[in-house]
């Protein structure tokens, strides 16, 4: 069977997250990928597209290397019937053998963002498992609150903060987009300043990252209300220093997008992490997602004492 992959656009959201909170784990999984706005941000660096297979929806993304999932097939859609592992064991037989086919046998085949519940189902039917890159997860009151002498080094360096500055913490709008921008600039070319050895041996990786980045800014800051995200801004001296943008991925989880702080102002990361997670104190836990392999980001996420590191694994034909 051929399938027909359809351009994804703003209007398939509510059909996504509908999809992903009728299949079996999706109202479990704090997992930040499986959401809408991660994916979407991307669209000008990745081609996405969508089909259903009996009725599981499937999200692919492409670029110069092939086509591969960023998750998994979920669903089936409400009245097709229920999820079973031998229904999702045929579908990713199926989308597993048009990738193989699409990229000509390509390393680039893969499934991303397989939560941990699924390995074990997942792990006979003869696909490589391999670990992808674990989500943070916090309790939202251990970060607003910093009781603990576990975050003496972060408080130290928000009160510090807090005493230098004149500051005021507000809701994203779209005026601030411009002066948004010009921080993201600003915050790049900082980046790019830092030597290799700070940033440990991917420094080169987070250079690209950063880079490409730039985009995904710019379509959240331009299509937040669209994507249903919760953004806030920090002025510092009466300009815009950080800004942050998030969504909740369940009941109990929020999950924070991006953040970005100008580096030249020590203690303005804290202070935007501590003073974004107070806004969204009704999710007991928050997730800022993975540190991409990226040493110093490791440092700086496990600096605030996640209460889980959240699995997950990405599927590949075996060869």
């Amino acid at each position: 069977m051929s399938l027909i992959l359809h351009p994804l656009h703003i209007k398939d959201q509510f059909r996504a997250h509908q999809c992903m909170m009728s299949t079996a784990l999706g109202g479990q999984t704090p997992l930040a990928t499986w959401a809408f706005p991660p994916h979407y941000m991307w669209k000008n660096v990745l081609s996405y597209a969508w089909t259903e297979v009996d009725g599981w929806w499937c999200l692919f993304a492409e670029y110069a290397d092939g086509l591969f999932m960023p998750l998994p097939p979920l669903g089936p859609s409400p009245g097709v019937g229920s999820p079973s592992s031998g229904s999702l064991h045929d579908v990713l037989d199926h989308v597993m053998a048009m990738m193989e086919a699409r990229n000509k046998g390509s390393q680039v085949t893969r499934i991303e963002n397989l939560p941990a519940e699924l390995e074990e189902v997942i792990r006979p039917w003869g696909y490589a498992l391999t670990q992808n890159d674990s989500h943070y997860l916090y309790q939202t009151a251990d970060v607003v609150q910093m009781k603990a002498n576990a975050y003496k080094s972060p408080r130290a360096a928000y009160n510090r903060f807090i005493r230098a500055h004149r500051l005021r913490m507000a809701p994203y709008r779209m005026m601030d987009r411009d002066g948004c921008l010009a921080l993201f600039d600003r915050w790049v070319r900082q980046t790019e300043e830092i030597a290799v050895p700070q940033v440990g041996p991917h420094g080169h990786i987070a250079r690209v990252m950063v880079r490409e980045a730039s985009s995904a800014h710019r379509v959240v800051l331009q299509e937040y209300r669209e994507l249903g995200l919760t953004g806030h801004v920090v002025w510092v001296d009466g300009s815009i220093k950080a800004y942050a943008f998030g969504y909740p991925r369940s009941r109990e989880v929020f999950c924070l997008l991006l953040e970005v702080a100008d580096r030249s102002i020590p203690g303005l990361a804290p202070y935007l992490f501590r003073e974004f997670c107070r806004t969204v104190q009704q999710y007991p836990f928050i997730n800022t997602m993975s540190d991409s392999g990226l040493p110093s980001v490791a440092r700086t996420k496990h600096a605030y004492r996640p209460t889980q590191l959240v699995s997950n694994f990405i599927a590949h034909p075996m060869r």
